[in-house]
Order: structure tokens, then C-alpha cells, then sequence
């Protein structure tokens, strides 16, 4: 365990020891809740949290709301202690060259660094080449099947073609975001993280995905029992719930254990299929609506079925099916969030941002997949982490091990 988290081991303790004493009759004094309060303060707690709050209200001895403090910290407690234990297989910092994931990832800032972004990209062109050459099955599943990712002006129509510029936008990227990199390399929780995101970018530098598959095999699903503390009171909600999938896999981790579930998605079709889906589920309450940072009207676009690609469009720009109303998670949900699920096909961080005072207050377990838009790998967690400081960052590659991959899905966990 590093310094950072044997300080933040030791804050979490001094919390848990004063509630604790609170348990066996001991009346705390004024001087001890401010201890709390700033204890909390220094762990990267919000001013906005419920933790927060309760702790100036529990001045007055009134025992209802120690008890309910004390709900509320012992969660965090499992899951910053969890990630803390991570952090025993990781450096202090990249720039220590300790292990081998730090030295790779030192060398591609330096390259990035020492590169013109025209010549980077000149090199990966090259490589293209050497893909079509090596590999053509795979070469024309990234080319032709494929021609880039249909959310920003990403494409690829290979070697000789009319527009390459998954290639030169990916490398813009990397060399536009030098700094945020560095600090999320620094800020990821433990070794799989950094070795994934080291993955990422050897991929868009190089086309190898041999480290990304390597690595992905150890992914499990967006209800990572491995990574989040789940408990009996769950209230999970599902952004992008296509057909329900996701929801069904959370009641089996959690043994039906929850109180309530709600489900967000913008197409009619998928709505069915999740009512059908969750029918014999309890207490689930299914949304056809769209998240965002606003409320207003949007227009889908895409296919007129259960299609986990279609999204929202403000311009109505592609293939309409629908006018979908987009709400804000904050107006839209009462009460706490236990448990926030994020894969809205381009309106990722919109979501986040439409969640704010929910993540400030109750400081749900989050999972936000981040691949829809080639800057969201350093804009989501960085978001993450600004509306609150407190949370432990994890990157995880997703990919299904039989088939080839076409693009990186990285996803981030927060816990």
C-alpha cells in the first residue's frame, strides 16, 4: 500500500473508531464531530454529501442520525478500504519507473511529447499497411465492415482511401491531452487500470491488440462483484438499458437483495422488450426517456428496433425514428441512488453532468462506459472526480474473447 492510501487508511480508521465508541456508550463531544467532519473533508468528501450533512446533525446526540451516518460511512469505508488494498500492487507514481506498466507508459508520453502529431500519424497509416498485408480478414473488418465510429468524424476506409481520420483524430487526441493522461495514470486504482490503459493507447498508436485481449479476459460484466460492495437496499439505475440485460444481471449478483430499480431507454421497441423482460421483477420502474444535462425534447436516430446503436440527435441529422424526451437524473429520481449505470451511445457525460447533485449527495457506485467519443478516456473520469475527490477510479477493456475487435471499449468503475 502506498503512502497516499496508508494516510487515507488512517482517516477512515479515526472515522470508524469515533462512531464506533459512539456504539459502546461513549457521548462525543462537540470537538470530536469536528473531528469527523474534517476527517471526511480531507478523504475528498464533498461538502454537498449526506455524510457531511448528517455529521453536523449529529451535534445533538439524536441517535437516529448517527445510526443513519453510520450506514453511509460503513459503505464508504468497504469501498475505499477495497480499493486501498488495490493499491498495494501499484507505485506511488509512473515517474518512478517501478514497475513495467510505468516505464510503457513513460515511453508513449515521450513519444507523444518528442512526435509531431503528422508524423505519428503518418506511422500508424504505416502500420495500417502492414495490417492489410499480415492480416486482411482483420484488415477489412476495421476498414470496410466497419469505417470508424459513426459518433464523432471518425473514419477509416484504409489504405488509399478518401478519409482516414479515425487515425489522425485518435492521434490528436493523445497529444491534446498529454496532461490529463498523466493525471489519470497517476489517479487509476491498481495495475490492471494502468496496464489497461497502456493497452488503449499501444492500440491506437500501433493496431495491436494482443495486451488489450490479454487484459480483457479478466473483464466480468458491469455488475463487477470483483470491484463494487453491493448490498440489500440496492437502487440501481440503468441508463441504456436496451433490453433489460443489465438489470437482470444486477438482481442475479445481488440475489434479488434491492429496492428498487429504474431504467432509462430511448427506444420504443427496447421498452418492450424490457417490459416483458423484467415483468415478473419488483419494485422496477421502466422510463422511456433519455438522459442528459438538460430537459428537453431529442430526436432518435438510427433503426426502428431494439438496437443497442441508436442515439439521441439534437439536429435530427441520420435516420429518425422518434422524439424522445431527455431528462436530468436530478429532477428525474427522488431520494438516494445506490448504484448508477451509464452507456448512453454518445451522451455519457451529458448524463453525468445531469447527475451531479445526486453523485455529490449519495455518492452512488458508478460504472460509465467511455468509448462513444475518443476524448471521453480522460474527460469522464475527469468529471468523475470533480464533482467528487473521493472516488477510486478503475479502467476496464472490454471485449468478447472469440471474435476480433474492431474498437477499444474501455469503461470506467468508481467506487
Amino acid at each position: 500500500m502506498n503512502e497516499f492510501n496508508r494516510q487515507k487508511l488512517g482517516l477512515l480508521l479515526t472515522v470508524n473508531d469515533m462512531l464506533a465508541a459512539f456504539d459502546d456508550g461513549v457521548a462525543l463531544s462537540e470537538e470530536n464531530w469536528e473531528d469527523v467532519r474534517a476527517a471526511l473533508s480531507a478523504l475528498g468528501v464533498p461538502g454537498e454529501n449526506i455524510m457531511i450533512e448528517l455529521t453536523e446533525r449529529a451535534r445533538t446526540g439524536d441517535k437516529s442520525v448517527i445510526l443513519q451516518l453510520q450506514t453511509y460511512f460503513t459503505r464508504f469505508f468497504d469501498a475505499q478500504a477495497s480499493a486501498a488494498a488495490n493499491s498495494a500492487i501499484i507505485s506511488d507514481s509512473y515517474k518512478s519507473g517501478k514497475y513495467g506498466c510505468d516505464r510503457e507508459f513513460s515511453a508513449y508520453i515521450n513519444f507523444l511529447k518528442s512526435n509531431s502529431a503528422s508524423d505519428i500519424s503518418a506511422g500508424v497509416y504505416e502500420k495500417l499497411r502492414g495490417v492489410q498485408i499480415k492480416q486482411p480478414e482483420y484488415y477489412k473488418l476495421i476498414t470496410e465492415d466497419s469505417r470508424g465510429w459513426y459518433f464523432e468524424n471518425n473514419w477509416l476506409d484504409g489504405v488509399g482511401g478518401a478519409n482516414n481520420s479515425l487515425i489522425t483524430n485518435r492521434v490528436n487526441t493523445l497529444k491534446s491531452n498529454l496532461s490529463k493522461l498523466t493525471w489519470l495514470y497517476d489517479n487509476l486504482a491498481d495495475s490492471l487500470s494502468r496496464r489497461s490503459l497502456n493497452a488503449l493507447i499501444k492500440f491506437w498508436l500501433t493496431w495491436d491488440y494482443a495486451d488489450w485481449r490479454n487484459i480483457a479476459l479478466y473483464y466480468c460484466d458491469v455488475v463487477d462483484t470483483n470491484t463494487f460492495p453491493f448490498y440489500d437496499d440496492e437502487i440501481f439505475v440503468d441508463c441504456g438499458s436496451y433490453i433489460g440485460d443489465t438489470v437482470m444481471q444486477f438482481v442475479t449478483a445481488v440475489n434479488s437483495g434491492y429496492k428498487r430499480v429504474y431504467t432509462y431507454d430511448i427506444s420504443r421497441k427496447s421498452i418492450e422488450l424490457i417490459r416483458q423482460n423484467l415483468a415478473s421483477l419488483p419494485n422496477v420502474d421502466i422510463r422511456h426517456k433519455g438522459t442528459g444535462e438538460i430537459n428537453a425534447e431529442m430526436v432518435e436516430v438510427g433503426v426502428d428496433q431494439a438496437f443497442h446503436g441508436n442515439k439521441l440527435s439534437a439536429d435530427g441529422y441520420g435516420n429518425v425514428v422518434d422524439t424522445v424526451k431527455v431528462v436530468r437524473l436530478d429532477d428525474d429520481i427522488d431520494g438516494p441512488i445506490t448504484f448508477l449505470k451509464i452507456d448512453c451511445e454518445g451522451m455519457d457525460k451529458e448524463t453525468l453532468r445531469g447527475a451531479k447533485a445526486h453523485i455529490q449527495k449519495y455518492r452512488p457506485k458508478l460504472h460509465v462506459d467511455s468509448y462513444h467519443k475518443l476524448a471521453d478516456i480522460v474527460d469522464i473520469p475527469g468529471l468523475i472526480r470533480e464533482f467528487d475527490s473521493s472516488y477510486v477510479l478503475f479502467l476496464r477493456l472490454a471485449m468478447t474473447p472469440d471474435t476480433p475487435p474492431r474498437f477499444p471499449t474501455p469503461l470506467f468503475m468508481a467506487i
